[in-house]
């Protein structure tokens, strides 16, 4: 499913203090290359585990109504508007026309309620915005950030088998305790 950040995060899962503690750096002149390295850190396991690990608003464009949404877990639905055949948009209303289901990040329909009916806008007919984002940071995911940021650091060019066991440290730390996410 196609989707976009409207919103990036206001504030990243790991401070730039936490970062420099981690690598053991002092002073302030690389306080920008670990900033980005966090950023980095961030993009790189929210593609890995397609989770947004801080609070972000989301636009999402389902095919239909009730697909699971990307990039949960799900804190808020702000708005679902579907064009019809003549690209006249209806926004629906939570708690009316449909209910949030956090569980399946989906939007599921209220009882003896059924979807709209109508003949699609040819470019993404339906469109649902929505914040995203964990409350609590899991911590293998956190540690999994640091070490991206501490390899990265040390390491500024592509690297060879070093390489390759700390991106198998990470995948580890991004999958162990996925079904409790």
């Amino acid at each position: 499913m196609r989707y976009k950040v409207i919103t990036p995060p206001a504030a990243e899962p790991v401070s730039l203090a936490d970062a420099k503690l981690h690598l053991r750096a002092d002073g302030t002149a690389e306080d920008t290359l670990i900033s980005n390295l966090i950023v980095a850190a961030r993009e790189h396991c929210e593609d890995e585990t397609r989770r947004a690990l801080v609070e972000q608003t989301i636009e999402a464009y389902p095919q239909a109504f009730g697909d699971p949404l990307p990039r949960p877990p799900m804190r808020d639905v702000l708005s679902v508007v579907y064009k019809d055949s003549s690209g006249v948009e209806h926004t629906l209303t939570a708690g009316q026309d449909y209910l949030v289901d956090i569980v399946h990040e989906r939007l599921v329909l209220p009882p003896r309620k059924s979807w709209p009916v109508f003949e699609p806008y040819p470019v993404s007919p339906i469109t649902i915005q929505y914040t995203a984002g964990y409350d609590s940071l899991p911590k293998t995911i956190r540690q999994a950030m640091l070490l991206l940021i501490g390899h990265w650091y040390v390491n500024r060019e592509a690297v060879g088998t070093v390489g390759v066991e700390i991106e198998m440290a990470v995948k580890r730390l991004l999958t162990a305790k996925k079904a409790r996410w």
